[in-house]
């Protein structure tokens, strides 16, 4: 049995992601004070008093007509596929402006879903909040939960109300991989997220900056759970003007932390740039998986050359990722989508791949016999033993006579050749050295 989504949904700016972070108990949810901040959905696994579901947060409803700006209409689109799929919706006013027309509106939309309605009156922290809590039943969706999402008054025998009907959760089912999607604004990170998905996960605009959250879904493969997480376009620090934007820089470089594989998206159109090999720079320094997806290929005029081509301009900017598989796709058009998931077991399962000691020591040998280390600093290296110490990312420590002695360029050439004999695709494979 699935579990239960309750979906948070409402006009802007009244508290809905507020709400949402008091529940799942974290600051998942960008908070800010300008309306309009979170535009896709943001789902996360929730418990209260037994049960579990899936809290769902939307971006703020805007009645036809009324939009004031070009993701108003897109944002609503969004909330109202969610609130289609959700088993409870929690509508959340703002308890010190009173019903506005808006909620008027909007209410009268939720009335004629099948979905179960609970009304919820927000920042009523004051006594004249409170007392115009009443004026809230003229929206016809039944008896108002006051709450104070900020300070978590109410919000307990809120989700008492919401649990109240809901079956025992089964258990989670872990997960296999997770996978975060990353690049520059507007490469297609979240047409390829949807893409994947098979439906609309997040939201899709022309417009740069459209995903401000890190999004993710799970989906079944081959009998595997992959988590895919879609993130906010990482632009340079020079051009993070708003808080906002901050924030959601902030939880990209989280999920990048917290991924096992990252999917690095180029606009092949647009070519490799700069931002590009720093955000290769942030998956390569914290061990992850990397993957490189030249995006929007359908748009690229070719010839016999430029297949290779765009790898060698890519390397050109950022040369320590050589290591990594990439493809040519088309998340629009649907072009060598099949392989995506492929690439990314087959660089998660690299991840995890261990060689034995003895195994390790005798290539060690033979390549050390080959060519040995050169004077350096004053001596002459030596390795006295190797062995794999962790996986996931593989790090091989050497146990030698003095770390100092070992040239940069040789190390390099360690690390080759223990890629071409054991692969570790699209894996860094870190060396350390120890004194023996």
């Amino acid at each position: 049995m699935a579990l239960r989504t309750v979906a948070i949904v409402g006009r802007p700016n009244v508290g809905k992601s507020t709400l949402f972070n008091r529940i799942v108990g974290q600051r998942r949810a960008v908070v800010h004070e300008t309306p309009g901040v979170t535009r896709d959905r943001i789902v996360e696994r929730a418990e209260w008093s037994g049960h579990e579901f899936l809290l769902m947060d939307t971006g703020g409803i805007v009645p036809h007509g009324q939009e004031g700006s070009a993701y108003d209409a897109i944002v609503a689109e969004v909330a109202q596929e969610a609130l289609t799929e959700a088993d409870v919706a929690l509508f959340l006013v703002d308890g010190q402006t009173g019903p506005a027309d808006w909620d008027l509106t909007i209410a009268a939309a939720l009335r004629r879903h099948e979905r179960p309605v609970l009304l919820v009156v927000n920042k009523v922290e004051k006594d004249a909040a409170r007392l115009a809590v009443p004026e809230f039943y003229k929206l016809g969706l039944g008896e108002p939960f006051a709450i104070s999402a900020l300070h978590g008054e109410g919000v307990a025998d809120l989700l008492d109300r919401v649990v109240a009907d809901f079956p025992p959760a089964p258990p989670e089912r872990p997960c296999d991989c997770r996978v975060a999607i990353v690049g520059r604004p507007n490469v297609g990170k979240s047409s390829l997220l949807n893409a994947l998905v098979g439906r609309r996960e997040a939201l899709v605009s022309e417009l740069p900056g459209t995903t401000r959250d890190s999004i993710h879904t799970d989906i079944r493969w081959h009998g595997r759970t992959l988590r895919l997480v879609d993130t906010a376009g990482l632009r340079r620090k020079t051009r993070i003007d708003e808080a906002v934007e901050a924030f959601s820089a902030m939880r990209t470089l989280r999920a990048l932390a917290d991924c096992d594989v990252a999917i690095l998206v180029v606009d092949a159109a647009a070519g490799t740039a700069a931002q590009d090999a720093r955000i290769a720079a942030e998956i390569h320094d914290g061990g992850k998986g990397l993957l490189v997806a030249f995006n929007k290929w359908d748009l690229v005029e070719k010839d016999h050359t430029t297949y290779r081509q765009v790898w060698q301009d890519f390397l050109r900017q950022v040369p320590f990722a050589a290591y990594a598989p990439w493809f040519t796709l088309s998340a629009l058009s649907g072009q060598r989508l099949g392989r995506v998931l492929e690439l990314v077991w087959e660089v998660h399962s690299a991840r995890h791949l261990r060689v034995e000691t003895a195994q390790l020591n005798a290539f060690l040998e033979t390549v050390v016999a080959r060519q040995g280390p050169r004077h350096h600093r004053g001596g002459v290296g030596k390795i006295y033993f190797a062995t794999q110490a962790e996986t996931a990312p593989p790090t091989i420590v050497l146990s030698v006579n003095s770390p100092r002695l070992f040239a940069r360029e040789y190390l390099r050439y360690l690390n080759n050749q223990i890629r071409a004999q054991y692969g570790f695709a699209g894996n860094r494979i870190f060396l350390r050295l120890k004194k023996h």
